[in-house]
């Protein structure tokens, strides 16, 4: 730090000597020209004077040529710019001088004074000039090299005295630093000693009374500093505590059950606002089954788990209970304390409730074409069936039933990867116009056995899997040839706009009663006819149709009214 202060005061003075004699060398040539052309003057008026005696300039060129010195030049000059006379030049071969500028202010009627290079002399010149009664222009004008040669003889003394005060300054700096410090370091010694147990106050001899009321202020501190170092380490346990669990509600108990510390989210769950303060439990959690578990739990030192349910926003709890047996939490005084940490697991048990459903329905689903085939090949095995006609309506039967059992586990496989891919491959654009040709070319046997008109409108193309937009359409123009009414209808209209492309399938079907709306896109679920009786199917196919869309983060939705058809929308984005 020294070094740096040091260092940072020389290069100060070193700039400010450099500036100061930069200025002066300017300030000097400034003044030096100002007095010249302040003789330059003076000559041209003491010419003027004995102007009327002269009729040859050039003869009277010289003589005060002469008289003023040899770096003296005399040029007289008519008022058109024409050279008469000059002292240093042939005026017969020298350019016009009507365009100088010092010539310009001798024609308005006052000194003209210019400094500048001079091609004839090769030097920068001082001219000044003025135009006499009887119209010519005096032009009287010296080297400012005089004023270069007169510095440059100063400037070795001035190097010398330069040194020599970077010198001073590099010593005068040193000293000033070293005594500034100098109570720094004594402080640094002393802080040490008083860390280290070596001394037990601050002192500093410094000539300075401003540093004996820093080592006063230290030593206030060092004092407050052994009162605060228990309560900082106990919040720093507490501190460690809750960053360790910040993700998930956190409590912590004490034998007596007055919470300790409670974090935000175990706050929210309860629906408790403020800081936390030293309350029983029953100032935060107002439900009887989770504060007897808790109790149970604190007062058998037994670590456990337990769930509940919030009937209020519907969201299921986990509870873990932990015995921390920790003197900290009781200030040193000895006891125990639990740390609650509570989870929600209500996505979780969501989940599990569907994968559940899901295997009880394929269970079952499997099981009723497989009961047929197994049923109509032991007939047939056994020899119970012997006429060639029930042989091939068995068989028939069989074929139909496998059908239904390979849907079945080709909608089932395709909805399990489905849930399992969140980016889809193989991207292209698709024409979703000949899609819908091609699906309703599939369905074309059950739409005129029905004797159902379809018409097809728009047109709309999207970067998607053309795979999958073929099963979405699928699914859909199925499910308007199924559950429509003989001689129906279905319109299927195809538009895209800027970012979305939009599928709207309309039937004049069964519909679907508005308590069941929700439900059409459940697994497994499947309308029934105006008979009651359901429709053959998977039930897979709205549930398919519903992943697709969300793979392409699309929106999904259906209108329906009950003997009167649905409508479907789907919109996907084009990109």
């Amino acid at each position: 730090m020294k070094k740096k202060i040091v260092q940072l005061t020389t290069c100060i003075l070193v700039v400010a000597l450099v500036v100061t004699v930069l200025v002066s060398m300017a300030s000097f040539k400034g003044t030096y020209t100002n007095d010249v052309i302040a003789v330059l003057k003076g000559n041209i008026n003491a010419m003027e004077l004995s102007l009327g005696e002269h009729t040859d300039y050039q003869k009277m060129a010289n003589e005060y040529q002469k008289a003023y010195g040899q770096n003296n030049r005399v040029t007289v000059i008519a008022e058109d710019g024409t050279v008469l006379a000059d002292t240093q030049a042939d005026s017969e071969q020298t350019e016009n001088h009507l365009e100088r500028p010092e010539v310009q202010e001798a024609l308005a009627g006052r000194f003209g004074s210019e400094v500048r290079y001079s091609e004839t002399t090769g030097q920068d010149m001082i001219y000044v000039a003025k135009q006499m009664p009887n119209g010519v222009i005096i032009r009287n004008s010296m080297p400012l090299d005089n004023a270069t040669a007169v510095v440059n003889q100063t400037l070795p003394v001035i190097i010398i005295v330069f040194i020599l005060l970077v010198v001073l300054a590099v010593f005068l700096s040193g000293k000033i630093v070293s005594n500034t410090l100098k109570p720094f370091s004594q402080l640094h010694d002393s802080i040490q000693g008083y860390i280290e147990g070596k001394q037990e106050k601050l002192s500093i001899e410094s000539p300075y009374p401003e540093f004996d009321d820093i080592a006063q202020a230290f030593s206030r501190i060092s004092e407050r500093l052994n009162r605060y170092i228990e309560k900082v380490k106990l919040e720093n346990r507490k501190t460690a505590l809750i960053i360790d669990s910040i993700n998930e509600g956190l409590m912590i108990l004490d034998e007596k059950e007055e919470v300790l510390l409670i974090n935000t989210a175990a706050k929210n769950i309860f629906g408790v606002n403020g800081e936390p303060l030293s309350e029983n439990i029953l100032h935060y959690i107002r439900r009887p089954d989770i504060v007897s578990k808790l109790e149970k739990a604190l007062t058998k030192k037994k670590n456990m788990q337990f769930e509940a349910r919030n009937d209020e926003d519907g969201r299921t709890y986990r509870f873990y209970t932990s015995i921390v047996d920790e003197p900290a939490f009781m200030n040193g005084q000895g006891g125990y304390a639990m740390l609650v940490l509570i989870s929600d697991v209500t996505d979780i048990e969501l989940s599990e409730r569907v994968r559940r459903d899901f295997a009880a329905n394929v269970s079952h689903e499997l099981k009723t074409p497989l009961t047929s085939i197994n049923g109509f090949a032991q007939l047939v095995a056994n020899g119970m069936v012997e006429d060639e006609k029930s042989i091939k309506a068995y068989a028939r039967r069989i074929s139909e039933e496998s059908d239904r059992l390979m849907g079945l586990i080709n909608d089932t496989l395709m909805l399990s990867e489905l849930e399992q891919i969140s980016i889809d491959e193989a991207i292209e654009t698709v024409d979703i116009a000949k899609v819908t040709e091609d699906v309703l070319h599939l369905l074309e046997d059950n739409i005129v056995k029905r004797d159902l008109k379809v018409h097809v409108s728009g047109a709309a193309a999207i970067m998607a899997n053309r795979n999958r937009i073929r099963e979405l359409m699928l699914n859909l123009c199925d499910n308007a040839v199924k559950y429509n009414k003989e001689g129906g209808r279905i319109d299927i209209r195809l538009s895209e706009q800027d970012t979305f492309v939009e599928i709207e399938i309309q039937d004049t079907g069964i519909g679907v009663p508005e308590d069941e709306v929700n439900r059409i896109f459940e697994r497994f679920y499947r309308a029934k006819n105006s008979g009651g009786s359901t429709i053959s199917g998977t039930g897979l196919g709205l549930a398919i149709v519903k992943h697709i869309v969300a793979l392409y983060e699309g929106e999904l939705t259906m209108e329906s009214r009950l003997g009167e058809g649905s409508r479907f929308i789907v919109r996907l984005k084009k990109d």
